[in-house]
């Protein structure tokens, strides 16, 4: 092999990489490595711990644009490789020799936080060494973290070392100087990000987390706490489905029960963002061990499979990583390792070169799913910056924001009163600003209830309306439900009901009552008390009727007017304010409704009965001409030209006049002077309570409440009070801010995935 390699001097890779086989071509790597770097073949062949082949294999922009997008730090999961394992498994010297960062050994820095090891092309030389605050801590040791920042220039162990003890010592960790202060957790939340930039490396990140343990006597003063604390941070570096899993145990554990191949399959039920890597295949030594590990390589049940690495010893801490390499190589050479070795899934190098080829094909495969969700996230911030507004300092900016809002609120409220509904899709999202829709409704209702229920009795020669009055009971039952969400409108509220009463049959005996209780000297008459009594009396149930009416009517634009707050201002501290500042003229408006209202039903029910409508004498003239035709609907008549015998209709007519008393035909007078007024009474007492208490008083009137959340109202406000209403607290101010800082860093990405 020496005589070949020394004859063939010159002889370019790709010679190598069609010519010779797995075993030769490492075989041949390896006698190069342990050369001296001047022969002719360093310039023809990279050394081992070179990195230059694997951007070679996938397209490095895309990893680029993975490490911009995490240094941008807005919470977005990125492509990356994350290193599991339990505690002793080879791990740190495993990320050792996949990123060529040795990480300080025996300061117990490496196991008790995440650590990110990014590795950068730059042609600047240096390392970057600082903290990710985790997400809830509180604001001072947030800050703090975050100003933790170190610049290496010229990498040492030692300085390095010292940088980390001082990470210890600023997430108030128990380690180093501070591991004698029980009271300090033992483990931290935070991430240590050590960001390694060279001409030579490769855009690649890898993430070292604490190592599971089950017994906690073994780390010293460890508590149970401590090792849920790993296992959570381990579970939930795991669940980023944009992340790599390196599952890593020994060669001699059984991976049946691993803890960490479990935690693995939790995170990646479908297998294909994790590999397996087996360590410390140096302290294999049985046949049946490597049976066993033969077996597992080329029968994988992971389906990407595994690796078998030999990591460095505990006894060869002196061993720089280019001499641990050539162990490796070594020990591959072995004829015992033959089936796994050519199975090429041997060593670190090949392994590195997988983790680069998966990593650049996740990361291309999940560019698009990061700008959508880039893109939906800035919409998203960009909806509550509108919702915000522009920053309210200063009292013109406040009441010029307030205007504007108020403007907006007149003029949906005009379509909301015109029925304009296609002007805005508000309308059809929140059936609640359907006002004049629902007030239409409710005053329909309001007739018809009155119409057929109002009366107490009904009046002779009628039947009881049919009872359809159930579309308005719901109207009202939907309004009164609603009066508990609004503690301002406790005298509003009323139980719900499930019908109307039915009026009473005999009303002549009513009418008797009030004409015996009320009678005069009068001589064939009846004296005005009687027909004011017998009014009262039939159209006593008005009173509720038309209350409960106006309030239910009340309910529904109080509803409207919420909804609209709610729907044009979204911020709430601002739309609670007002909505308080509104209260006072709201609750007055209502109120002038209400006692308009209580003014309708007194005048109609306890002043004297009059009218000056023409239809009342209409009304009387039709009810006496069918009290006639009543007495002669007994006489027959035989075909059209039949002549009508008049004396039959004389003795008719003088029958019923003689057979009646005078207090009878009193009765009959009083029942259709009753019912003709009855009539015209109704009609004005409903157009009354609609169009003056509700239309006028609620809707339309200058003062109604609809009306109140104007720019006029706005422009009159102190500064004092606009300062309350439309000024920034300071969690509005703070959210303001993170907001800005989230749509810079956004705008940012989305300019990073598209570059």
């Amino acid at each position: 092999m020496l005589r070949l390699i020394r004859s063939l001097p010159t002889i370019p890779i790709t010679f190598f990489s069609s010519q010779y086989s797995q075993r030769q071509r490492r075989r041949l790597a390896t006698y190069i490595t342990m050369q001296d770097t001047t022969t002719p073949l360093e310039t023809q062949l990279p050394p081992l711990d070179s990195f230059a082949n694997l951007d070679s294999l996938g397209n490095h922009i895309y990893l680029e644009k993975q490490d911009k997008l995490r240094d941008l730090g807005i919470n977005i999961q990125t492509s990356q490789i994350i290193v599991v394992g339990g505690q002793s498994s080879g791990k740190s010297s495993l990320l050792e020799s996949l990123t060529g960062f040795s990480l300080p050994r025996g300061q117990g820095c490496c196991t008790r936080f995440a650590t990110q090891i990014t590795l950068r092309r730059d042609p600047v030389k240096k390392t970057v060494i600082s903290i990710t605050p985790r997400s809830n801590s509180d604001q001072k040791l947030r800050d703090t973290l975050r100003a933790f920042r170190h610049e290496l220039t010229e990498f040492h162990p030692e300085d390095v070392a010292g940088v980390i003890e001082k990470a210890n010592v600023a997430m108030e960790i128990r380690s180093g100087i501070n591991k004698d202060i029980l009271s300090l957790p033992m483990f931290s939340d935070d991430i240590l990000k050590i960001e390694i930039s060279s001409p030579d490396n490769p855009h690649l990140t890898v993430i070292d987390v604490p190592g599971l343990f089950q017994v906690t006597d073994q780390l010293g003063y460890a508590t149970d706490r401590d090792k849920s604390m790993v296992e959570a941070m381990v579970k939930r570096h795991m669940k980023n489905e944009r992340t790599i899993v390196l599952a890593v145990l020994s060669c001699l554990s059984d991976p049946a029960t691993e803890g960490i191949l479990q935690f693995a399959k939790a995170a990646d039920p479908k297998g294909e963002r994790t590999v397996g890597v087996l360590t410390k295949a140096d302290l294999v030594k049985e046949k049946a061990v490597l049976q066993s590990l033969s077996n597992l390589v080329m029968g994988s049940t992971l389906k990407l499979g595994y690796f078998v690495v030999r990591n460095r010893g505990a006894d060869e801490d002196n061993l720089d990583i280019s001499r641990c390499k050539r162990k490796e190589a070594d020990l591959f050479e072995d004829p015992k390792w033959k089936d796994i070795a050519d199975t090429g899934r041997v060593g670190v190098d090949a392994l590195r070169t997988e983790l680069q080829t998966l990593l650049t094909g996740l990361a291309k495969r999940e560019l698009p799913k990061q700008k959508a969700e880039i893109m939906k996230r800035l919409a998203d911030c960009e909806k509550r910056s509108i919702s915000l507004g522009p920053p309210r300092s200063t009292p013109a900016a406040q009441r010029e924001h307030l205007i504007k809002l108020a403007l907006r609120f007149e003029r949906l409220a005009n379509d909301a009163l015109e029925g304009l509904y296609g002007r805005d899709v508000l309308f059809g999202e929140k059936p609640p600003l359907k006002l004049i829709t629902k007030i239409v409704e409710l005053n329909e209702g309001f007739s018809n209830v009155i119409w057929k229920k109002g009366q107490t009795w009904t009046f002779k020669g009628k039947t009881p309306e049919k009872d359809d009055t159930a579309a308005y009971i719901g109207l009202m039952n939907e309004a009164f439900d609603w009066a508990s969400t609004f503690p301002e409108l406790s005298e509003y509220r009323y139980p719900r009901i499930a019908s109307f009463k039915n009026p009473k049959i005999d009303i002549m005996a009513f009418i008797g009552e009030c004409y015996s209780a009320s009678r005069g000297p009068e001589l064939g008459s009846f004296g005005g008390p009687v027909l004011t009594m017998a009014f009262k009396a039939q159209a006593r149930n008005w009173d509720e009727a038309a209350t409960r009416h106006v309030k239910a009517a009340v309910l529904v634009i109080h509803r409207f007017l919420h909804t609209l707050l709610e729907a044009i201002i979204e911020d709430q501290r601002m739309r609670e304010e007002l909505w308080m500042c509104l209260q006072d003229d709201l609750l007055t408006g209502y109120q002038r409704a209400c006692d308009h209202a209580k003014f309708v039903i007194s005048t109609e029910l306890n002043g004297r009965p009059v009218t000056y409508n023409h239809y009342f004498n209409d009304n009387l003239q039709r009810a006496r001409l069918g009290r006639q035709k009543s007495i002669l609907s007994g006489l027959e008549v035989n075909g059209q030209n039949t002549k009508v015998d008049l004396s039959k209709v004389q003795s008719l007519m003088t029958s019923a006049v003689e057979n009646k008393s005078n207090a009878e035909q009193v009765r009959e007078d009083i029942h259709d002077i009753l019912e003709s007024y009855y009539k015209v009474a109704r009609k004005r007492f409903v157009d009354n309570i609609c169009q003056q208490a509700i239309n006028h008083f609620l809707l339309d009137g200058d003062q109604s409440p609809v009306k109140v959340f104007t720019a006029d109202w706005v422009a009159k406000l102190s500064d004092h009070r606009l300062n309350s209403i439309a000024g920034e607290d300071a969690v509005t101010i703070t959210a303001r801010q993170r907001l800005e800082t989230e749509l810079e860093g956004l705008k940012k990405a989305l300019e990073v995935l598209r570059s």
